[in-house]
């Protein structure tokens, strides 16, 4: 396998000094090493569309070319930033990008990442970037042959990576000064919570964190949707299921790397005032599912941003005891309604995934919401 310290150092010798994207399970080792080291100006970007723009604005600054990281699941949000900016029929603007390649065919991954897996190269290749596969045992070579393209097309040039090319690489954990981890969160959630109340959970370890809560309660799984991709959506997918002619109770249990992706969807909540949606943000400050890289939480005040978007009911608790107090009111309280609930990274080593099939949860979820 590739060393993340090598491979960082490669990129730095061939021109390379500044690392944006959205973290990805796939390459998780390397962009841990970006977290961790100070080779390369790191920033940790919202989404893969604002991640193109920085870059774009970065060699617009410097006339640099800035290395772009994501999965290929995000990878459709560059198509505008590409075909509007950094294209040859546009700006020209030149990048590396480096995708990973979730659902590649022949290799056993999760449902939301098959069809994204299947298409990625045509992908690529409808859209006219020039691309490559990474190979571990040829991994030097190729990145000179993508810098010598950027170097004389001016162009973005990919690199897919494929799963396990790379070590891995852990972040050193840092003490937190929250004592509840997310699935204590949620366990609480769940015992505080009437039959009337029905959960979309956002994608990653919350929804397989739910899923077994339910198992061990032996409780009806039609009583949460599972956002099992589709990460910041779970928002907007709590808001269409409540514009349904129904007196059932909507949570939505999202995270603070979902929320930040799509704030957008804040603003529609916020204007449209669905007083039965109720929006518990669980912030652990981290991208944990792709290996703990922070996200910009830590400078963000959810709670001002509850406010200024509509939210009539906004509150943070960081502890077990106000968490029950606040669930009290919460499904009762008739507002649309914001909990931020800070909590420390960690889950289970050994947490499972859904054993029910995505169709299966939509039609349980189905089913239970129009009962």
């Amino acid at each position: 396998m590739i060393s993340p310290e090598e491979f960082s150092k490669t990129l730095h010798q061939l021109g390379f000094d500044t690392a944006v994207g959205v973290p990805d399970s796939t390459f998780k080792g390397l962009i841990s090493y970006f977290s961790s080291q100070d080779i390369f100006k790191h920033i940790i970007a919202s989404s893969e569309c604002e991640a193109m723009g920085i870059a774009s604005g970065y060699y617009l600054g410097q006339k640099k070319p800035a290395l772009v990281y994501m999965q290929n699941s995000g990878f459709c949000k560059t198509l505008n930033p590409f075909t509007s900016l950094l294209s040859d029929d546009v700006y020209g603007v030149p990048a590396l990008m480096l995708v990973g390649w979730r659902g590649e065919p022949g290799k056993k991954d999760e449902p939301q990442h098959k069809m994204m897996g299947r298409i990625m190269i045509d992908l690529f290749k409808v859209m006219e970037i020039d691309h490559l596969v990474l190979d571990e045992n040829q991994w030097q070579n190729q990145l000179q042959t993508a810098r010598q393209y950027i170097e004389e097309k001016g162009l973005p040039f990919i690199i897919a990576i494929p799963k396990g090319v790379f070590d891995d690489y852990k972040i050193k954990s840092t003490a937190s000064p929250y004592a509840m981890t997310r699935e204590e969160v949620l366990e609480v959630v769940v015992e505080n919570t009437s039959d009337n109340v029905s959960f979309v959970s956002t994608t990653g370890k919350t929804s397989r964190e739910l899923f077994e809560i339910r198992a061990r309660n032996n409780d009806d799984h039609g009583k949460d949707f599972y956002t099992v991709g589709s990460m910041g959506c779970a928002s907007s997918i709590a808001f269409g299921v409540g514009l349904a002619d129904s007196s059932r109770v909507i949570y939505v249990l999202d995270g603070d790397g979902a929320a930040l992706m799509q704030l957008g969807n804040m603003t529609t909540l916020g204007h449209y005032k669905n007083t039965r949606l109720k929006h518990i943000l669980i912030d652990n400050g981290a991208h944990e599912s792709t290996g703990g890289q922070p996200t910009v939480s830590q400078g963000v005040n959810f709670l001002e941003m509850g406010k200024a978007c509509g939210y009539e009911s906004v509150v943070q608790v960081d502890n077990r005891e106000d968490l029950h107090v606040q669930l009290k009111d919460l499904e009762k309280n008739d507002k649309l309604s914001l909990l931020v609930v800070k909590v420390k990274k960690g889950s289970r080593p050994d947490l499972g995934r859904p054993t029910t099939t995505p169709k299966e949860n939509r039609d349980a979820f189905i089913r239970r919401f129009r009962g």
